[in-house]
């Protein structure tokens, strides 16, 4: 006769003792404290390369824009160049249409040169925002044919690493990235995780960080 066919059948597996869960449980635990205090600084990591030009991309609050005036008086950049997309909110009643242009009134209203400073922006840009402010950027030096071989991406916070990436993605070979990083002031870097805005933002730009650089291809042109 043929043999029964069987669904289930009898195994032996192992469970981990009491011990064996505490020792687990203090693993992870200290994997999630380890992740908790390295993501924010690797995401935030400053590494200019002196650039001759300084380039603020998108909705930069004001003491950034200060920041960003600071370096220009202390280094050696020849231009300040800010990009970004049609804003969001106010398009309607404000003047300034575009982050770049936002951008760029906050500098020549705290006293930055006229002539010191590019407004690049971009237009409606629904996504890869940033890599399309790189690519204008990238434009704007071979139309106007600048001996520009390297640059530095001001950011604020987590969105430094990203941003960094992206432009370097962007721009042609021959033209180094650099990034420095400005302390984001809406949370307390230390402890990201208490507020709304802090878990927000790491987590997002964490997310958004290993998109770009596992899933994201883009065509230059």
């Amino acid at each position: 006769m043929p043999a029964k066919l069987k669904l289930v059948k009898k195994s032996e597996c192992y469970r981990l003792t009491w011990i064996g869960r505490v020792l687990v449980l203090l693993f992870f635990t200290a994997f999630l404290f380890f992740l908790a205090l390295f993501i924010p600084k690797f995401l935030s990591q400053s590494n200019p390369v002196n650039g001759q030009i300084l380039v603020l991309d998108g909705l930069m609050p004001d003491y950034a824009i200060k920041a960003a005036i600071d370096l220009y008086e202390s280094g050696n950049y020849e231009q300040v160049v800010v990009t970004g997309e049609i804003l969001s909110v106010g398009y309607a009643i404000a003047d300034i249409k575009t982050m770049a242009g936002l951008s760029y009134a906050t500098f020549i209203e705290l006293g930055f040169e006229a002539d010191n400073i590019t407004s690049l922006p971009t237009g409606n840009v629904v996504r890869n925002r940033t890599f399309t402010s790189a690519l204008k950027l990238n434009s704007w030096i071979k139309d106007n044919k600048l001996n520009i071989t390297k640059i530095d991406v001001l950011a604020v916070g987590c969105h430094a690493a990203r941003s960094k990436y992206l432009f370097d993605r962007a721009l042609d070979e021959h033209i180094a990235v650099g990034v420095v990083a400005v302390e984001d002031m809406g949370y307390n870097g230390k402890r990201w995780w208490q507020t709304s805005r802090g878990l927000r933002t790491v987590l997002s730009e964490g997310l958004g960080y290993l998109y770009v650089r596992f899933f994201f291809f883009p065509r230059k042109h």
